[in-house]
C-alpha cells in the first residue's frame, strides 16, 4: 500500500473510496491480477462510516445467496493472515455469537421453521431456544422472551484493522485527499476521471462511496435507487446484567 497526495496519470482500476468496501474490492481486484488505484476524500482512509460501524459478523440469514457471500467473508476473517499475509492486523475477532430474541407469539412457527431451513443450508450450528433455555443461558433477558434463534460462533472483529489489512494487502495506489469531480465518458464508455487533483485516465471504476455513492454516480450521469438514512447510536456504560460476552442480542420483531 502506498500513500500519495499525487494523483497517478492512470490506473487500470480506479476505486472511489478508501472504506471496507473500497479495501476488499481493491483487495481481490489485486489477486484476480489488477493494479488498483484507491481514491480517498478524507485525510486518512477508513476514517468516516467503516470505523463508526458494530463489526458484527454472523451466518444467521434467511436466503441462501446472502449466506453463501457471507460464509466466504467470515472464512476471511477467520483465516486473516493467511488469506492476505499481513500478520501485523490484528482483526480482534470475538466470537460471542447473535442472539434473535421475539416476544411475539405469532412469529415462533416462523423461527422454527426459518431454522429448519437453515440447517438444511448447512448452518446446523444455530439453536432454536425455548424462552426458558435463553433466559438460562442469558439472564439479562426479560420474561417476555418466548422463543430466540443463536448462533454461538457468530461475533465481532475490528473493522479499521480489517480495512487497512485489506488495503496493505492489495498494493495499491491510495490517494488522499482526493474528491472525484467528474466523469468523462466518451461513447457512453468510461475514459477518465476528474478529482480535485485532476484527471486520472481509467476504463474501469467502482464507486465504493458509502452514503455518498449516489451523489458520485450522478456525476456520470446514473441515478441510483439509492437513499442515505441517518442512523444513531446509543453507547451505554456498562450494566452488571449484561455481560461483556454477551452476543449481539436482537429484538427480532422490531429489527
Amino acid at each position: 500500500m502506498d500513500y500519495s497526495h499525487e494523483l497517478p496519470s492512470e490506473a487500470e482500476l480506479l476505486i472511489i473510496g478508501g472504506g471496507v468496501v473500497g479495501a476488499a474490492t481493491a483487495f481481490y481486484a489485486a489477486q484476480a491480477g489488477l493494479q488498483p488505484v484507491v481514491v480517498e476524500m478524507r485525510p486518512a482512509p477508513c476514517s468516516l462510516t467503516t470505523p463508526a460501524s458494530t463489526g458484527a459478523f454472523r451466518l444467521q440469514f434467511d436466503n441462501l445467496q446472502e449466506l453463501e457471500l457471507v460464509r466466504e467473508s467470515v472464512d476471511l476473517f477467520l483465516n486473516f493472515c493467511e488469506h492476505t499475509q499481513q500478520a501485523k492486523y490484528d482483526l480482534g475477532i470475538r466470537q460471542q455469537g447473535y442472539l434473535f430474541c421475539t416476544t411475539d407469539p405469532q412469529r415462533l412457527e416462523w423461527q422454527r421453521e426459518l431454522v429448519a431451513q437453515q440447517h438444511d443450508w448447512g448452518q446446523e450450528d444455530i439453536e432454536l431456544l425455548s424462552g426458558d433455555e435463553a433466559r438460562e443461558l442469558f439472564p439479562y433477558l426479560g420474561q417476555n422472551v418466548l422463543r430466540a434463534r443463536f448462533r454461538p460462533d457468530d461475533g465481532f472483529l475490528d473493522p479499521k484493522q480489517l480495512t487497512m489489512g485489506l488495503l496493505a494487502a492489495s498494493g495499491a495506489t491510495v490517494v488522499l485527499d482526493c474528491c472525484v469531480t467528474g466523469f468523462d465518458l466518451h461513447d457512453g464508455r468510461l475514459a477518465a476521471i476528474e478529482t480535485n487533483r485532476g484527471r486520472i485516465a481509467t476504463a474501469q471504476a467502482v464507486i465504493a462511496s458509502g452514503p455518498f455513492s449516489g451523489p458520485v454516480a450522478a456525476l456520470a450521469g446514473l441515478e441510483l435507487p439509492l437513499e442515505t438514512v441517518r442512523r444513531h447510536k446509543l453507547v451505554m456504560p456498562e450494566l452488571p446484567q449484561v455481560p461483556r460476552d454477551a452476543p449481539m442480542t436482537i429484538d427480532e420483531d422490531t429489527g
